[in-house]
């Protein structure tokens, strides 16, 4: 932000001593210019002593907002970490979820094969013990 530049105060003249003999003469031009170059000294001042004050005030503004955007700079960067750190968590979280679930589908699923193994070696041993045993009954030739 650049400063305002503040306009120069032009120095009137010396009041001229001279005495005005008809309106035009050069007496009454060197006359008419002092007194423009006194108004325009006097505007200038009331310019200046408005301007200063409002002047002072732009610059603070200015430097405010230059603090602001850098606050505001900071917040978004904390705001975006902030946001990766809760993802990042969220995901670690959902990835022991899943381990934890995995881990016990795996478990279920072993659990129900060493089942299904034991009754069916259950039931082929029954089956085995109702059956009648080749040596228990003589062998009867058709001769």
């Amino acid at each position: 932000m650049q400063p305002i530049a503040q306009p120069q105060l032009t120095l009137p003249a010396q009041n001229p001593d001279c005495l005005v003999w008809f309106a035009g003469d050069p007496c009454d031009q060197t006359l008419q210019q002092y007194r423009q170059a006194v108004e325009q000294r006097q505007q200038q001042e009331w310019q200046a002593s408005v301007a200063d004050p409002l002047r002072k005030q732009i610059a603070e503004q200015q430097r405010q907002i230059g603090d602001q955007q850098n606050q505001i700079k900071t917040l978004q960067l904390r705001i975006e970490s902030r946001t990766v750190e809760a993802v990042q968590n969220e995901a670690r979280h959902l990835a022991v979820l899943n381990g934890i679930g995995a881990s016990i589908g795996a478990t279920l699923a072993f659990l129900v094969a060493v089942a299904g193994f034991r009754r069916l070696a259950r039931s082929a041993a029954r089956q085995h013990e109702q059956e009648p045993t080749a040596s228990a009954e003589p062998a009867r030739s058709f001769f």
